[in-house]
């Protein structure tokens, strides 16, 4: 679109759209996070569903983050808040428009909000009959997604959760620039599919993903304590492949845009 904002043009408005998110109320912030954790767990319900269907393939873990991607696009076509791409506010707080407490508070309540939505969803689905779909093949890819997650050892999590959240961050940052809902779809659908067919780690999509796992097995194999564990571990990657964009982007664009603002000497 004509009106898109591209390169540069994001990295100024970025910040100050950050800004606005970390200073919402804390109730308010709250209140999106859940709904949030609530939109992703609807991505995560997609993913299972085509996951259910047919033999493993290519061609199928690209559907299955097609699918997903519904999950990103929810949360940014409402406005609701993410804590994986709000690990972009430390571009906003590097530049001093947020300060470090406000950041790391807004941190912690759209975690936990996600964490409400997610489980929220999980349950309801769960309780709805959803692993029965696809002749029970939901329930099996549940019980065999989580176990692959919570069986990862540690610096795969965390190498995964990084990349995981480059790519989400990149889409959002990309549809910071679409100025219509056609633009910021197409900008959140590749990198969003990209990671899911990869198979790399979103704490958000892991807090519905392993809920619904743990809930629909039938035996003990997935544990709270390896969940706890891999939210933890891909909690703190996904923070660290955010705040890696944004900083990396902020710095290659921000700055030599600004000085070819100053005047000479």
């Amino acid at each position: 679109m004509a009106d898109d904002l591209i390169g540069a043009q994001i990295a100024e408005a970025a910040p100050d759209a950050f800004e606005r998110k970390a200073e919402e109320p804390v109730g308010r912030m709250a209140l999106l996070a859940v709904l949030a954790g609530a939109f992703i767990a609807f991505g995560s319900i997609a993913y299972l569903v085509v996951q259910a269907g047919g033999p493993a393939s290519g061609a199928k873990q690209i559907a299955s983050g097609l699918a997903f991607s519904v999950g990103l696009i929810l949360v940014t076509l409402t406005g609701a808040e993410l804590f994986t791409g709000n690990a972009m506010f430390v571009l906003a707080a590097e530049r001093g428009e947020i300060g470090v407490g406000r950041m790391l508070g807004s941190w912690v309540v759209v975690w936990l909000g996600n964490l409400v939505g997610s489980v929220a969803i999980a349950a309801l689905f769960v309780a709805a009959g959803g692993g029965h779909g696809v002749e029970d093949g939901v329930a099996k890819a549940a019980v065999a997604t989580a176990t692959l997650k919570t069986g990862k050892g540690a610096l795969a999590l965390f190498a995964s959760s990084m990349l995981a959240n480059m790519l989400v961050c990149l889409a959002v940052w990309m549809a910071i620039g679409g100025k219509s809902i056609p633009s910021k779809v197409v900008a959140i659908v590749g990198p969003v599919a990209v990671f899911v067919a990869a198979g790399f780690e979103h704490s958000i999509a892991n807090q519905s993903l392993l809920s619904i796992g743990w809930l629909l097995q039938s035996g003990q194999a997935i544990g709270i304590d390896g969940i706890g564990r891999n939210l933890a571990l891909t909690t703190l990657g996904n923070l660290i492949g955010g705040m890696v964009v944004a900083l990396a982007l902020g710095h290659a664009q921000l700055k030599p845009h600004r000085a070819e603002a100053s005047p000479a000497g």
